[in-house]
């Protein structure tokens, strides 16, 4: 809803027994705002209040246990909707409702699920402290192990030996550091060098070429720097060193390298007659500290090889006494100390040992508690076995073709995770069923999967059926299913539709029987078949084999439309019904009117 239902309330209106309630809730949280008990209104509380009430009402109304036990049977057996769970297949949910519908007569159902939980939670509680205990008892034995065997002296002294170890690497990787930092300075230093002495041949090389070039353009220098640099011709790109020793020679012998023509003329100003041979000292020795700079970079890779090396050796080193001194402080540094360790390890122990025993002899009392209500419902349910099996013999036939029955077979069961423990019986039916491949031979179906669909939904809808009528034969009761025509042959709908119909047309004390079923308007025939009103007769009289008079009458027409929840007109209404309301409204009118269209082509 847009506002979140925040304002909204729903009542509704029940009987439980003998008892008839009025319960009114808020929407948004379902929290109980108004509760009234025998038209007798209880005094206004908080909601947690009112709901603990209702609850202590219902469970006095039903004459149950337990809340908990009464939604148990609300969700396994009253309701069969879409998100229903099986009950027959279900072992653990099986048992529980048998025991709460038939065995409390001599067993007190809430000492069984107080007993029950209680062995659950010893069982935990001993799983818990065994894997303590024997936690305690591997500690024990590598103890006497290490102090018998002479482990805590060899620790000892491996761990002496691994700390000298751990003293000469960390030497050795100071050692080797200083000698790699020391190596970058040098080969720092030297390229300094290198660089400043470049800078100063490019200062006297510019000083030495304007002497003899004095009018030079940017070009021009630019080409002479492509001369020194020894980078070849800048139109031909040749870089052979013979023409480059060739420019040089035009340099050195006052010639211009391009055109050739002599460049030493009197307007110029005296040359510096030394100029060219401090050029060529420079060039020799930038050249020699390039040499010895390519010469210190092996020394600096070995160095730093050295250096990772230690480093790791270092690191795994240091994991190794960590190590040591772990295994040495669970033990004892010393022996005296291992001694008392073991002391120590071995008092928890018993205390452990001790908790356990007193575990295993509190689950021995109950489970001799337990072992006679297990068995008192066990004997309950047996003496209706019988019953329950006739009756379900009953409704199954209106819903399969199939020889189907079931069987009371207890099934015996541990309760916990433990092997070691006593089995109890607990109530179980166990459906067979025939096939086409053993037509004369019901087969036991132990599992859901060995059954279609279909036969599992009918299978458990007349298990919950014939529990209702035998567990209040005298009372009314209430079944809320979603009708199940979708997984029926066309020939079983009016079968199933009277089976339905005389679970709700029960006589005597149980008149008031409720059966709420929803249903899509289709044309599966399943409305006007529970209407009593199913109009093909070849269908109903192939497959109806019960007595004739057990069938209840066809409900009048003038009375359907008061056994009808009309979602079409209370319903807020889908696009599709606004779309094809009059459609879907005729399909309605001749699901639960089928006489008015009898002999027509609508």
């Amino acid at each position: 809803m847009p506002d979140d239902a925040v304002d909204a309330r729903v009542t509704v209106w029940f009987h439980l027994g003998a008892q008839y309630f009025e319960v009114t809730r808020s929407l948004a949280n379902l929290d109980i705002l108004e509760l009234s008990v025998d038209q007798q209104s209880l005094p206004a509380a908080r909601p947690a209040e009112l709901e603990a009430t209702f609850r202590e009402h219902v469970v006095a109304a039903t004459g149950l246990t337990s809340f908990d036990d009464f939604v148990f049977l609300l969700r396994y057996v009253v309701f069969y909707l879409e998100d229903r769970r099986s009950l027959v297949w279900d072992a653990a949910a099986q048992g529980d409702i048998l025991g709460i519908l038939f065995g409390e007569k001599g067993a007190d159902r809430k000492e069984y699920v107080e007993l029950f939980n209680e062995l659950v939670s010893k069982d935990s509680e001993y799983r818990n402290v065994y894997a303590v205990v024997n936690k305690r008892r591997k500690d024990i034995a590598r103890q006497v192990s290490s102090i018998e065997g002479g482990q805590i002296d060899l620790l000892i002294k491996t761990l002496e030996a691994r700390r000298s170890e751990l003293t000469d690497l960390a030497k050795q990787k100071n050692d080797v550091s200083r000698e790699r930092d020391s190596l970058r300075q040098q080969i720092e230093n030297r390229r300094q060098e290198v660089h400043e002495k470049r800078a100063d041949l490019a200062y006297r090389l510019n000083t030495f070429y304007e002497t003899f070039f004095p009018s030079v353009n940017d070009a021009g220098r630019y080409l002479l720097a492509h001369f020194e640099a020894g980078a070849g011709c800048l139109v031909c790109g040749n870089q052979d060193a013979d023409a480059v020793a060739h420019v040089n020679t035009k340099l050195y012998m006052n010639t211009c390298p391009v055109c050739e023509s002599p460049i030493d003329d009197g307007i110029q100003t005296e040359h510096d007659p030394h100029a060219s041979e401090y050029i060529e000292q420079q060039r020799a020795l930038i050249s020699k500290a390039e040499r010895d700079l390519d010469a210190m970079q092996s020394p600096l890779k070995d160095a730093e090889n050295a250096y990772s090396e230690t480093a790791a050796k270092l690191v795994a080193a240091t994991a190794a006494v960590t190590s040591l001194e772990q295994q040495l402080q669970a033990f004892g540094q010393t022996m005296p100390e291992a001694i008392e360790r073991r002391t120590e390890l071995e008092g928890r122990l018993a205390t452990f040992e001790a908790t356990l025993n007193q575990i295993d002899v509190e689950r021995i009392e109950l489970t001799e508690q337990f072992r006679e209500l297990a068995h008192a419902i066990d004997r309950e349910v047996q003496a209706v076995s019988t019953q329950i099996e006739t009756v379900f013999a009953k409704y199954i036939r209106g819903f399969l073709a199939e020889q189907c029955e079931i069987k009371y077979t207890p099934r015996q069961s541990r309760i916990g995770q433990r092997s070691a423990t006593e089995s109890f019986p607990f109530p179980h039916f166990v459906p067979a069923l025939t096939s086409g491949v053993h037509r004369d031979t019901a087969t036991v179906r132990e599992f859901g999967q060995s059954v279609s669909e279909s036969q599992k939904e009918f299978i458990d809808l007349a298990f919950r059926m014939a529990l209702l009528e035998l567990a209040a034969p005298d009372a009314p009761t209430m079944l809320i299913l979603e009708t199940p025509e979708a997984s029926l042959d066309s020939v079983f709908v009016p079968r199933a539709a009277d089976l339905l119909r005389r679970f709700a047309s029960r006589p005597g004390n149980a008149a008031a029987t409720r059966l709420i079923a929803s249903s899509n308007v289709n044309r599966e025939q399943m409305i006007p078949a529970l209407f009593g009103a199913y109009p093909d007769q070849r269908f109903y009289g192939q497959v109806t084999d019960e007595a004739p008079q057990e069938t209840p009458a066809a409900i009048p027409m003038e009375q359907r439309a008061a056994h009808v929840l009309d979602l079409l007109t209370i319903a807020a209404p889908t696009k599709a019904l606004d779309r094809f309301r009059q459609a879907y409204e005729d399909e309605r009118d001749h699901a639960i009117y089928p006489e008015r269209y009898v002999g027509t082509n609508a």
